[in-house]
């Protein structure tokens, strides 16, 4: 591991967010710090039906939630490294357009890299619901990292 850095890790509570928290623990490095952030869209309901909605995206960003997530993944960090100690790592909910929140938070804490996942939408899906990733590499001011499952195309 390297010199501890400041991560941002986007995450929405969905299946991407577990590999976001393992790269931006092994990014940060020991001594280095995590901001995990979860942003609400208020205007989510103009964009999906009501039964495409998951109850974070109903009500807000279930903390609980995101603080269980991000002390299971310190807990396996500490695991894979034993006697490291792991980057500390904080929370922030926020409301508003998820890209430029993210971008905003990375500003604040002067971070090194902003680590988010990618949907894969494609088509329609993704000129209506956009992609966050895609924006967030545009707006920011920092190395940006996508995380995605390894599965490349054997054929």
């Amino acid at each position: 591991m390297s010199d501890p850095k400041v991560i941002v890790a986007a995450v929405d509570l969905h299946k991407g967010s577990n590999l976001v928290m393992k790269r931006a623990l092994e990014l940060a490095g020991p001594n280095g710090a995590v901001h995990v952030i979860c942003v609400s869209e208020p205007n989510i309901a103009n964009v999906k039906p009501p039964e495409e909605l998951d109850a974070p995206e109903l009500t807000g960003v279930d903390a609980h939630k995101l603080k269980d997530l991000v002390e299971s993944r310190v807990a396996d960090f500490k695991k894979a490294f034993p006697g490291t100690t792991p980057p500390r790592a904080e929370t922030h909910t926020d409301s508003g357009d998820p890209a430029e929140r993210i971008v905003a938070l990375a500003a604040k804490v002067d971070a090194d890299a902003i680590i988010v996942s990618s949907h894969g939408r494609t088509g329609i899906r993704r000129l209506i619901i956009g992609s966050v990733a895609e924006k967030v590499v545009r707006l920011a001011g920092c190395t940006v990292i996508v995380a995605r499952d390894k599965k490349h195309d054997r054929g």
